[in-house]
């Protein structure tokens, strides 16, 4: 009797353990998602000490959440990023390209299920509203809400430029506009009552099944196109130009190949060529008049969670695909290798850790998403994917974590650029791609930036004497893939990975 007793005892003691080391659920009690997403936000957020984003919405989130401040996409565009976030795979897995390859919709989809339809699978009530992926709807528990046509622009002028072109703006159409308009002009003022309406449907239905709601704003994205009174929220004599205002000599072209402006009015539109300074201020004055919108509509997202009784339960991530330059390097766009591309801010309000206004230097990745909300939501984590569950840094921010961060992107069919970010250093490997079996071919063009002396990535030192064996050592790591900078102790980590796309880009 007493063994049996101690027995019992002693598997109370571990079950005990194991439920302090891992979050378990019974299917009647499992946690909400919100999974709030914009389009071209770097880290231009007050929460990551921005020194002129006026963002108290997301400002109060991060007092809830686990700021990370080191969170990298792997690639550097809406829908390769997207991709891989929402599948838990990298880019060289999911075959993506821009738009959606056929491959990864054909193929890679209907395999491994992006984040909505996994937990629509697990009983989940599940809506995406607005963008979420890159043109691919997915019509779950109800049908996804995309906004009504609205013209990328308001003022009539605009709107009549626009008509030249398919999608409705060109180079003869401006890169921004401030229209004395109500939020709800605009797609993504709809998409913040939409998903309000959602909240108060899904409340109203005494549903007994969790939900996971997708919520996707289209702005920052060019055109920057707000409402006047967010424009007025800034002083334009404040305005800031970033301290490497121009392109580093020692660069090849390949690092900084596209120019997002030329596609609009202005008074450059040739590729690598700095702007005119007051007109660089302009621009960075309507980006962040675009991020202030999209706060706002958060905020009356937030607001709604919180009048309905539903905040206590429910887990909160809010995301960016990716970053973006705003005249770093005298870049105007996203598609680079650089910090200002692939760092991208990314917040994680999980009421069960118990961490709150945390801040993480620890690197982590985006395609880490999906087995951290699947860990957080008590289900099992496929061994297929190729992310690092987050749970451990949301229990103890500061832990040791991985030993770096793995980007990148191509240049056209032929050239792949590899990207690692490190503690100290950023270190990117161009390379010819072999279009037969997808593998690295001849080496191109190296970049290195310390960033203990050169945050700001100003200076490539990749061919400096001092720093040949660092670039030896940074492109073992390279080589070496992102398994081998894992953690110690991680074992979720693609088990069974997805063969890599043999012939990924056409011929």
């Amino acid at each position: 009797m007493k063994y049996t007793m101690k027995l019992m005892l002693f598997s109370l003691l571990v079950w005990g353990y194991i439920c302090a080391q891992s979050i378990v659920y019974s299917k009647s009690d499992r946690p909400n998602v919100l999974f709030i997403g914009v389009d071209d936000l770097r880290p231009e957020i007050g929460a990551y000490g921005s020194p002129m984003a006026i963002t108290p919405n997301l400002d109060k989130l991060a007092e809830d959440s686990v700021v990370f401040k080191r969170a990298y996409v792997q690639q550097a565009v809406c829908s390769a990023s997207r991709a891989s976030f929402l599948t838990g795979l990298r880019p060289d897995s999911t075959g993506a390209d821009y738009p959606y390859s056929e491959y990864f919709v054909n193929e890679v989809l209907p395999k491994y299920p992006s984040l909505s339809r996994y937990f629509f699978s697990q009983g989940y009530f599940v809506r995406n509203i607005g963008k979420i992926h890159h043109g691919l709807q997915e019509h779950l528990s109800e049908r996804e809400y995309q906004p009504p046509f609205i013209p990328h622009y308001q003022l009539p002028e605009n709107i009549e430029a626009g008509k030249a072109y398919p999608n409705g703006r060109g180079p003869t159409t401006p890169a921004y506009e401030a229209a004395d308009l109500p939020d709800a002009n605009y797609k993504d003022g709809k998409v913040a009552l939409e998903v309000i309406a959602t909240l108060k449907r899904y409340y109203n239905s005494g549903k007994e099944a969790p939900f996971f709601l997708a919520a996707g704003f289209y702005k920052p994205h060019l055109p920057f196109v707000a409402p006047k009174r967010y424009f007025d929220l800034y002083n334009p004599t404040a305005i800031q130009l970033p301290q490497n205002y121009q392109l580093d000599t020692s660069q090849h072209a390949v690092s900084t190949a596209h120019y997002a402006l030329k596609k609009y009015l202005g008074p450059s539109t040739e590729s690598r060529k700095q702007l005119p300074k007051p007109y660089a201020r302009e621009l960075i004055h309507a980006y962040l008049a675009c991020v202030s919108f999209v706060d706002a509509q958060i905020g009356l997202i937030l607001e709604s969670l919180d009048s309905l009784g539903l905040s206590s339960n429910t887990i909160i991530v809010f995301w960016s695909d990716h970053g973006w330059h705003l005249g770093e390097q005298g870049m105007w766009g996203k598609t680079t290798n650089f910090e200002n591309a692939t760092r991208a801010p990314l917040m994680i309000k999980a009421p069960q850790t118990g961490h709150y206004g945390s801040h993480s230097q620890a690197l982590v990745e985006y395609v880490d998403l999906y087995p951290t909300l699947l860990e957080l939501t008590g289900h099992d984590i496929p061994s297929y994917l190729e992310g690092t569950s987050l749970v451990p840094l949301l229990k103890e921010p500061n832990r040791p974590w991985k030993s770096a961060a793995f980007s990148q992107f191509p240049r056209g069919n032929k050239i792949e650029g590899y990207a690692i970010r490190t503690d100290h250093y950023r270190y990117v490997a161009w390379h010819h791609k072999d279009l037969e079996t997808g593998t690295k071919g001849i080496l191109v063009h190296r970049e290195l930036y310390d960033h203990k002396i050169d945050p700001l990535e100003s200076t490539n030192l990749a061919d400096h004497q001092y720093y040949t064996a660092t670039v030896e050592a940074l492109s073992a790591q390279l080589y070496a893939g992102w398994k081998a900078a894992l953690p110690a102790g991680v074992s979720n980590a693609a088990q069974n990975p997805v063969a890599p796309v043999a012939i990924k880009y056409k011929k």
